[in-house]
C-alpha cells in the first residue's frame, strides 16, 4: 500500500500549489512596475498614448507567456497530486473492504442488522478475518457505528485509523475540479490590467 497518507499528500500538494500561485502573483507584479520599452523601428512616430498602448499590449503579451508557463506547473502537480490521491484511496479500500470469500460478503449484503451482530461475533470466535471484513463492509455502507465499533476493537484495532483516512479522500469531483481551477488561477491578465506602466 502506497506509504504517503491522504493527509500527507493533501498538505504537501497545499504548500507546493501555495508556492507556485504566490511566484505567479509576484511575477505579475513585476511585470506591472518594470519599465518597458518599445519594441521595434516605429517607436519614433508614437505619441505617448500610442507608446503606453503598445507597451501595455507587450506586458500582457509577457504576463500570458508566464501565466502559461505556470499553468503548465500547476497542472503537472496536479496530475501527481490525483494519481497519488487515488492510488492510496484504492489501497485503503482494498485493505478494508477486500475480501476474498464472495459467499460471505453475499450472505452480510442480505443480513439484518441484528443478524450482522451473530456473523461478527461468529467471526470473532472463528478467528475468521474475512467473514469479519464482509460484515465490516456492510456495516460501513448502512453506518452501524455500533457494529463498526467492535469490529475496531475486536478485531482490526488498525482499521479505525485507515477508515477515517479512507473517508477524508477527496472525490472524484474535487481532483477533477482543482486541475479545471488552472484556468481561473492563472488566467492571463488582459492589456487593460497594465493601464498605468512607466513607457520610455
Amino acid at each position: 500500500m502506497t506509504e504517503k497518507t491522504i493527509h500527507e499528500t493533501e498538505a504537501s500538494y497545499g504548500a507546493k500549489a501555495a508556492e507556485i500561485l504566490r511566484s505567479w502573483h509576484e511575477t505579475q507584479d513585476e511585470i506591472t512596475r518594470s519599465v518597458e520599452a518599445v519594441e521595434g523601428g516605429y517607436s519614433e512616430y508614437l505619441t505617448d498614448g500610442g507608446r503606453a498602448q503598445v507597451v501595455r499590449k507587450q506586458k500582457a503579451e509577457r504576463a500570458g507567456a508566464k501565466a502559461e508557463e505556470y499553468r503548465r506547473e500547476y497542472t503537472k502537480l496536479t496530475e501527481e497530486r490525483n494519481h497519488t490521491a487515488r492510488t492510496r484511496t484504492r489501497a485503503l479500500r482494498e485493505r478494508l473492504f477486500g475480501v476474498e470469500d464472495g459467499g460471505a460478503l453475499a450472505r452480510a449484503a442480505v443480513a439484518t442488522d441484528a443478524q450482522l451482530g451473530g456473523m461478527l461475533e461468529l467471526a470473532i470466535h472463528a478467528d475468521n478475518a474475512d467473514l469479519a471484513r464482509a460484515v465490516f463492509a456492510a456495516a460501513s455502507q448502512r453506518e452501524l457505528a455500533d457494529l463498526m465499533n467492535r469490529y475496531f476493537k475486536q478485531v482490526n484495532p488498525e482499521a479505525g485509523e485507515l477508515y477515517q483516512e479512507w473517508k477524508s479522500a477527496p472525490s472524484e469531483e474535487s481532483l477533477e475540479r482543482r486541475l479545471a481551477d488552472a484556468e481561473t488561477l492563472f488566467a492571463a491578465p488582459e492589456a487593460s490590467h497594465f493601464a498605468t506602466v512607466p513607457t520610455f
